[in-house]
């Protein structure tokens, strides 16, 4: 009997933000071929029998990748659906009652940019470079190199883009295949991921269509040349004579890491041009999307990048993420887990790239991409990995139940079929998962975030972090360069180690701490519920304006809440900078210096953490009286500092702490809950107790309004419990 075709929505209920197809709530647990020759065609042998085994532990959702240029025979040919459809027809077949995401590549292809290289992407240090295909590659190589790519600023990419988007949409939601398609997540850029082409080693985009559409914005911004001479304070400075900025004025800081917008508004405008681009391009597809599938259809796409991105996030990032958010056209944020040790590694706390708080407030479903390698034939960018058979089910129930417990989930990306094979005499290639004790562990799990449904979700986090991705046009960061690279490498941290401390370090912290902490944007400040809030960390938001300097003062720094600043927030108001309107706000003198040896070293209650940055540096410096200071830098001037108001109490740490003993101590400094005394990555939501060890040993895990736990865990273990009524859900 032919299945009715699926209607899909992201839907707020209970408090979070729920995949429905047709009417029924699903886990968003996913399962999901790669892009890579011999492990992409879902009905091919090897990609089957994955598929198949997903579908036996309960798995009912899968996500394939297409492209554009895999489906066009040439400039003038219609899109051939054929692929589409056997891909989609290929999960049917192992899984009848499945629901397919297609991850769809709207790049265009080699022969359009070979036709239009005034439409793609320039690079201010280097000139293009396309390296010639040979053999079965994936569509998506050398997109980290400096390649001859269409840029998201064309016009005619944009319309040649969308034209076949909507006879795709049109087309195949009108045959049997569509019908199992719940969701499509629209592709492009750095791989897939709507990044800039080459942004981690290049500055893009300098292209005729980029310099173009520029213009076109300053124009619309400014209104005149008289207008954009005043406000870039340059004298005779005309609109149609606008270049975008070359890498050496990119690559300029004023004071610490940040730009003076006195003098380097140009640099502002032009990252901020950027990402709006970025993000219109994107919201344009999805719009097509929503108009022209049949019924109702999930949107996704990677986006909301915020953690781990090489310090580069104003050269390739997602800045724009106010606006994305805010967008009807768009359900579904996506990003692979941040790729630093304290992540990933054993122990790591695993999380993903965005800022998930926000995007849960906003009705969004966040899922993460689980892309880490597992014993049977390790990782195929890295050849060095090695892990057990235990290690991957502690780190498989992390990576998977992290995200449900942010109201979120994620997906299974399958890179091991072409990673090797466990034994020659035995097998040829097989998938990552495909072991008997991994495949229960993944039923397992879905049970798991399947039984959340139906419960108000809840995460009783009394820590709130807030950041602001477009501070990122003001401050400045380095190219990486491209001798010893290898990737999955991490880069240098450059000339701006303060946010990068102040985000990655700092919610690697947290999660080892032992509190429970939440993410908001500073868009939200005016309209979050403060009260269950008892600290509140300003981790990367360089620039406040008055009105959100106003808020901070009467909102949040209000009933007895602890506020703490780091680096160099609140060093600029979008016109000026300096350390004096930081202090402004929090009451504590502050001011910069040159530091030869930035060695901070941060002492509260008897824990101690020794901040190393690479020397030199501009560093923030305070001065208060004795008995009001919490770190130091090497040569004895203050490092950080605190002051104790009616209202409020109130810190500034030149760089951020991240060692989870000292933020520990600082929130129970302000009050707050602590559930794990030991730095083992703990996490709470949604009903659920995660504990993620690396040492193991006993623990009493004491959770806020509900019971305690005493436990004898394992080393390197992930445990999970009830958060109701302590039972043990997973692990022992």
């Amino acid at each position: 009997m032919p299945r009715s075709p699926l209607i899909s929505k992201v839907e707020m209920r209970a408090g979070r933000p729920t995949l429905v197809l047709n009417g029924q709530p699903h886990a968003p647990l996913i399962y999901a071929l790669s892009d890579c020759p011999g492990a992409r065609w879902s009905w091919e042998e090897l990609p089957a029998r994955n598929i198949s085994l997903f579908a036996a532990q309960g798995v009912r959702l899968f996500q394939l990748d297409l492209w554009f240029e895999q489906m066009l025979s040439g400039p003038d040919a219609a899109l051939d659906l054929t692929l589409a459809q056997r891909q989609i027809a290929g999960v049917l077949a192992q899984c009848p009652d499945a629901a397919v995401m297609l991850r769809l590549h709207v790049n265009a292809p080699p022969w359009w940019c070979a036709r239009h290289p005034e439409e793609c992407v320039g690079y201010a240090d280097v000139p293009v470079e396309e390296k010639e295909r040979w053999g079965l590659v994936r569509p998506l190589h050398g997109d980290g190199d400096r390649p001859l790519r269409a840029s998201f600023a064309s016009t005619k990419w944009r319309e040649w883009a969308d034209t076949h988007l909507a006879d795709f949409c049109t087309r195949l939601g009108a045959t049997p295949e569509g019908g199992g398609l719940f969701a499509i997540q629209l592709a492009n850029g750095l791989y897939g991921e709507w990044h800039q082409f080459g942004f981690l080693h290049h500055d893009p985009d300098t292209g005729v269509a980029a310099t173009r559409a520029y213009r076109e914005w300053l124009r619309t911004r400014y209104g005149s040349d008289e207008q954009l001479a005043d406000a870039w304070q340059r004298p005779g400075a005309r609109i149609e004579a606008v270049l975008p900025p070359d890498s050496p004025a990119r690559e300029t800081v004023a004071v610490g890491p940040l730009r003076d917008p006195r003098t380097q508004q140009d640099l502002i405008d032009y990252f901020t041009w950027l990402h709006l681009t970025m993000a219109d391009a994107l919201l344009g597809l999805a719009a097509t999307v929503k108009r022209c599938w049949p019924r109702p259809i999930v949107t996704a796409a990677f986006q909301g990048y915020f953690y781990g991105q090489f310090a580069r996030n104003a050269a390739g990032s997602h800045l724009a993420h106010d606006k994305v958010l805010a967008s009807p056209h768009l359900d579904c944020l996506c990003s692979p887990a941040s790729y630093t040790d304290g992540v990933r590694a054993l122990g790591g706390s695993g999380h993903g790239r965005g800022i998930t708080g926000a995007v849960r407030r906003a009705g969004k479903l966040w899922l993460d991409e689980n892309d880490h390698g597992t014993f049977l034939v390790g990782c195929p960018w890295d050849r060095h990995f090695k892990t057990t058979l235990e290690d991957d089910i502690a780190c498989l129930r992390r990576n998977a139940l992290l995200p449900v417990i942010r109201g979120g989930g994620q997906w299974w990306y399958d890179f091991g079929m072409v990673a090797g094979t466990p034994d020659f005499a035995t097998h040829g290639n097989v998938g990552w998962w495909d072991h008997p004790r991994l495949a229960a562990e993944i039923r397992a799990i879905h049970r798991v975030a399947q039984s959340r449904h139906g419960r108000p979700y809840r995460r009783p986090a009394d820590v709130l972090v807030i950041h602001d991705p477009w501070s990122f046009c003001h401050t400045v960061a380095k190219r990486w360069s491209l001798e010893g690279f290898k990737f999955g490498d991490q880069p240098p941290v450059g000339p701006n180690p303060f946010s990068g401390r102040g985000m990655d370090g700092l919610l690697e912290g947290l999660y080892r701490s032992g509190l429970v902490a939440d993410e908001a944007l500073i868009g939200e400040l005016g309209q979050l519920d403060l009260s269950p809030f008892k600290l509140v960390i300003f981790g990367s938001t360089v620039v406040l304006n008055e009105t959100q300097r106003q808020v901070i003062a009467s909102q949040v720094a209000a009933a007895g809440r602890h506020v703490m600043f780091t680096g160099y927030v609140g060093w600029s108001n979008g016109r000026e900078i300096g350390g004096a309107l930081a202090g402004a706000v929090t009451g504590i003198t502050t001011h910069g210096r040159d530091a030869t040896r930035p060695i901070s070293t941060l002492e509260l209650d008897g824990i101690r953490e020794v901040q190393t940055l690479e020397p030199p540096k501009h560093v923030p410096v305070y001065d208060v009286p004795a008995t009001q200071v919490a770190g130091r830098w090497s040569d004895g001037s203050i490092s950080a500092a605190w002051r104790k108001t009616d209202t409020a109490t109130w810190w500034s740490f030149g760089v951020s702490p991240t060692a989870p003993a000292l933020l520990r101590t600082l929130g129970r400094r302000a009050g707050c809950h602590v559930i794990n005394d030991h730095d083992d990555a703990t996490l709470l939501g949604d009903g659920l107790l995660m504990v993620h060890t690396l040492t193991g040993g006993p623990r009493t895990l004491r959770l806020p309004g509900g019971p305690t736990i005493p436990a004898n865990l394992s080393a390197r273990s992930t445990t999970v419990y009830d958060a109701e009524s302590g039972e043990v859900l997973l692990g022992s």
